[in-house]
Order: structure tokens, then sequence, then C-alpha cells
């Protein structure tokens, strides 16, 4: 592991575990999420990946080794609204809007740790029976497939290139990334668990 992957790591791992606990955790290993709680985390990440995907896309020419095009998460969530016949949020955010590319970074950290996430939650998910009807059209949660590992080295090498002065900048936008999930989760909260 890389210096700045190592420190990521450590200075995120509180939020981390926070926003691991927030995001139905206990439910899933205990495969008792409800049909309500999965379209909550859908909302939750649809949100987080738009708007962190239209700010990298305004710098662009900064995040070129990132191939953010092969990396969107959108995509895949888009996919699973459809199949639940559902419309995806559209609240307007500033998001991450003003974010520099440093502070963007650190978002993509995040992201991207979250498609190794989906490696251990998706057959979670897969062996919940309050999902059986959903778990033929979950795209998100089936990440990268087989090319999660690739993606998750390639990340790590754009990490090392990253100079020493820039790694607190990173740091911190993988943290403020964090928080953004939580206010995310809070601010899409179902009425109910059933919807």
């Amino acid at each position: 592991m890389n210096e700045l992957a190592a420190l990521l790591r450590t200075r995120t791992r509180p939020l981390h575990d926070a926003v691991e606990q927030l995001l139905y955790t206990p439910a899933m290993q205990a495969g008792s999420l409800t049909a309500g709680q999965y379209r909550h985390l859908l909302r939750t990440h649809y949100l987080f990946h738009r708007d962190l995907e239209a700010a990298i896309g305004r710098h662009a020419s900064q995040f070129a080794g990132y191939d953010p095009d092969s990396r969107r998460k959108t995509p895949a969530l888009l996919a699973d609204f459809h199949a639940l016949g559902e419309t995806p949020p559209t609240t307007e955010s500033v998001g991450m809007q003003d974010w520099l590319p440093g502070a963007l970074l650190g978002a993509a950290y995040v992201s991207e740790g979250s498609m190794l996430g989906v490696t251990m939650v998706g057959p979670m998910l897969r062996n919940n029976p309050a999902l059986a009807e959903l778990t033929d059209a979950m795209h998100f949660y089936a990440g990268y497939g087989t090319d999660t590992g690739r993606n998750w080295k390639a990340f790590g090498q754009l990490l090392a290139d990253v100079p020493g002065n820039r790694y607190e900048a990173v740091v911190a936008g993988a943290e403020a990334a964090f928080r953004r999930y939580q206010h995310l989760f809070a601010e899409t909260k179902p009425l109910s668990p059933e919807e």
C-alpha cells in the first residue's frame, strides 16, 4: 500500500466505520434489510455519485488518469431505479461542484472503496428473503464485477503519483465525502421502513 493510500485508510477509518453502520450494515449482515431500506440506499448512493461524477467532469484534464467514464456508478443506479419502476431523485444540490481536484480525488477514494464493499454486500443482499424479487435487477451492487481488483489497483497507482504536498487536500476531501454520505442518508431517509 502506498503512503497516501495508507494515510487515507488510517485518517478516515472512524468516518468510514460510522458511515458503514449508518448504511444499514447490521441489517444487511442479518439478512433483514427491507425493500424500503434498499431503495433508500439506492437514493443515497445515486445522489452522492451523481454529484461526484459531475464535479470530476468539470476537472476532466486533471482526472484523465482516473478514466472517469469507465468508473461511473450512476448508469448502474439508474438501471436499478428503472428495474424498480421508480424515478431517481431529482434533488438539486450544490454537492461537490465547488470542490477542487485534490478534494475530489479524496471523494473518488470513497467512491472506489465502495466498489470493494459491494463485493461483500451484493451477496448478502441476494441472500435476503425480503429482497428476493429485486435481486435479479441489482446493478450497482454488482460493482465492477471481475474488474474490481484491477480497478482498485489502478486507483492505488493514481494515489501513489500524488505529490506529498497534496496529501492533506486529498484526505480532507475523503473525510468530507464520508460526511456527505451521512448528510445524504439523512436527507433521503424514508418516512417508514416500508415506504
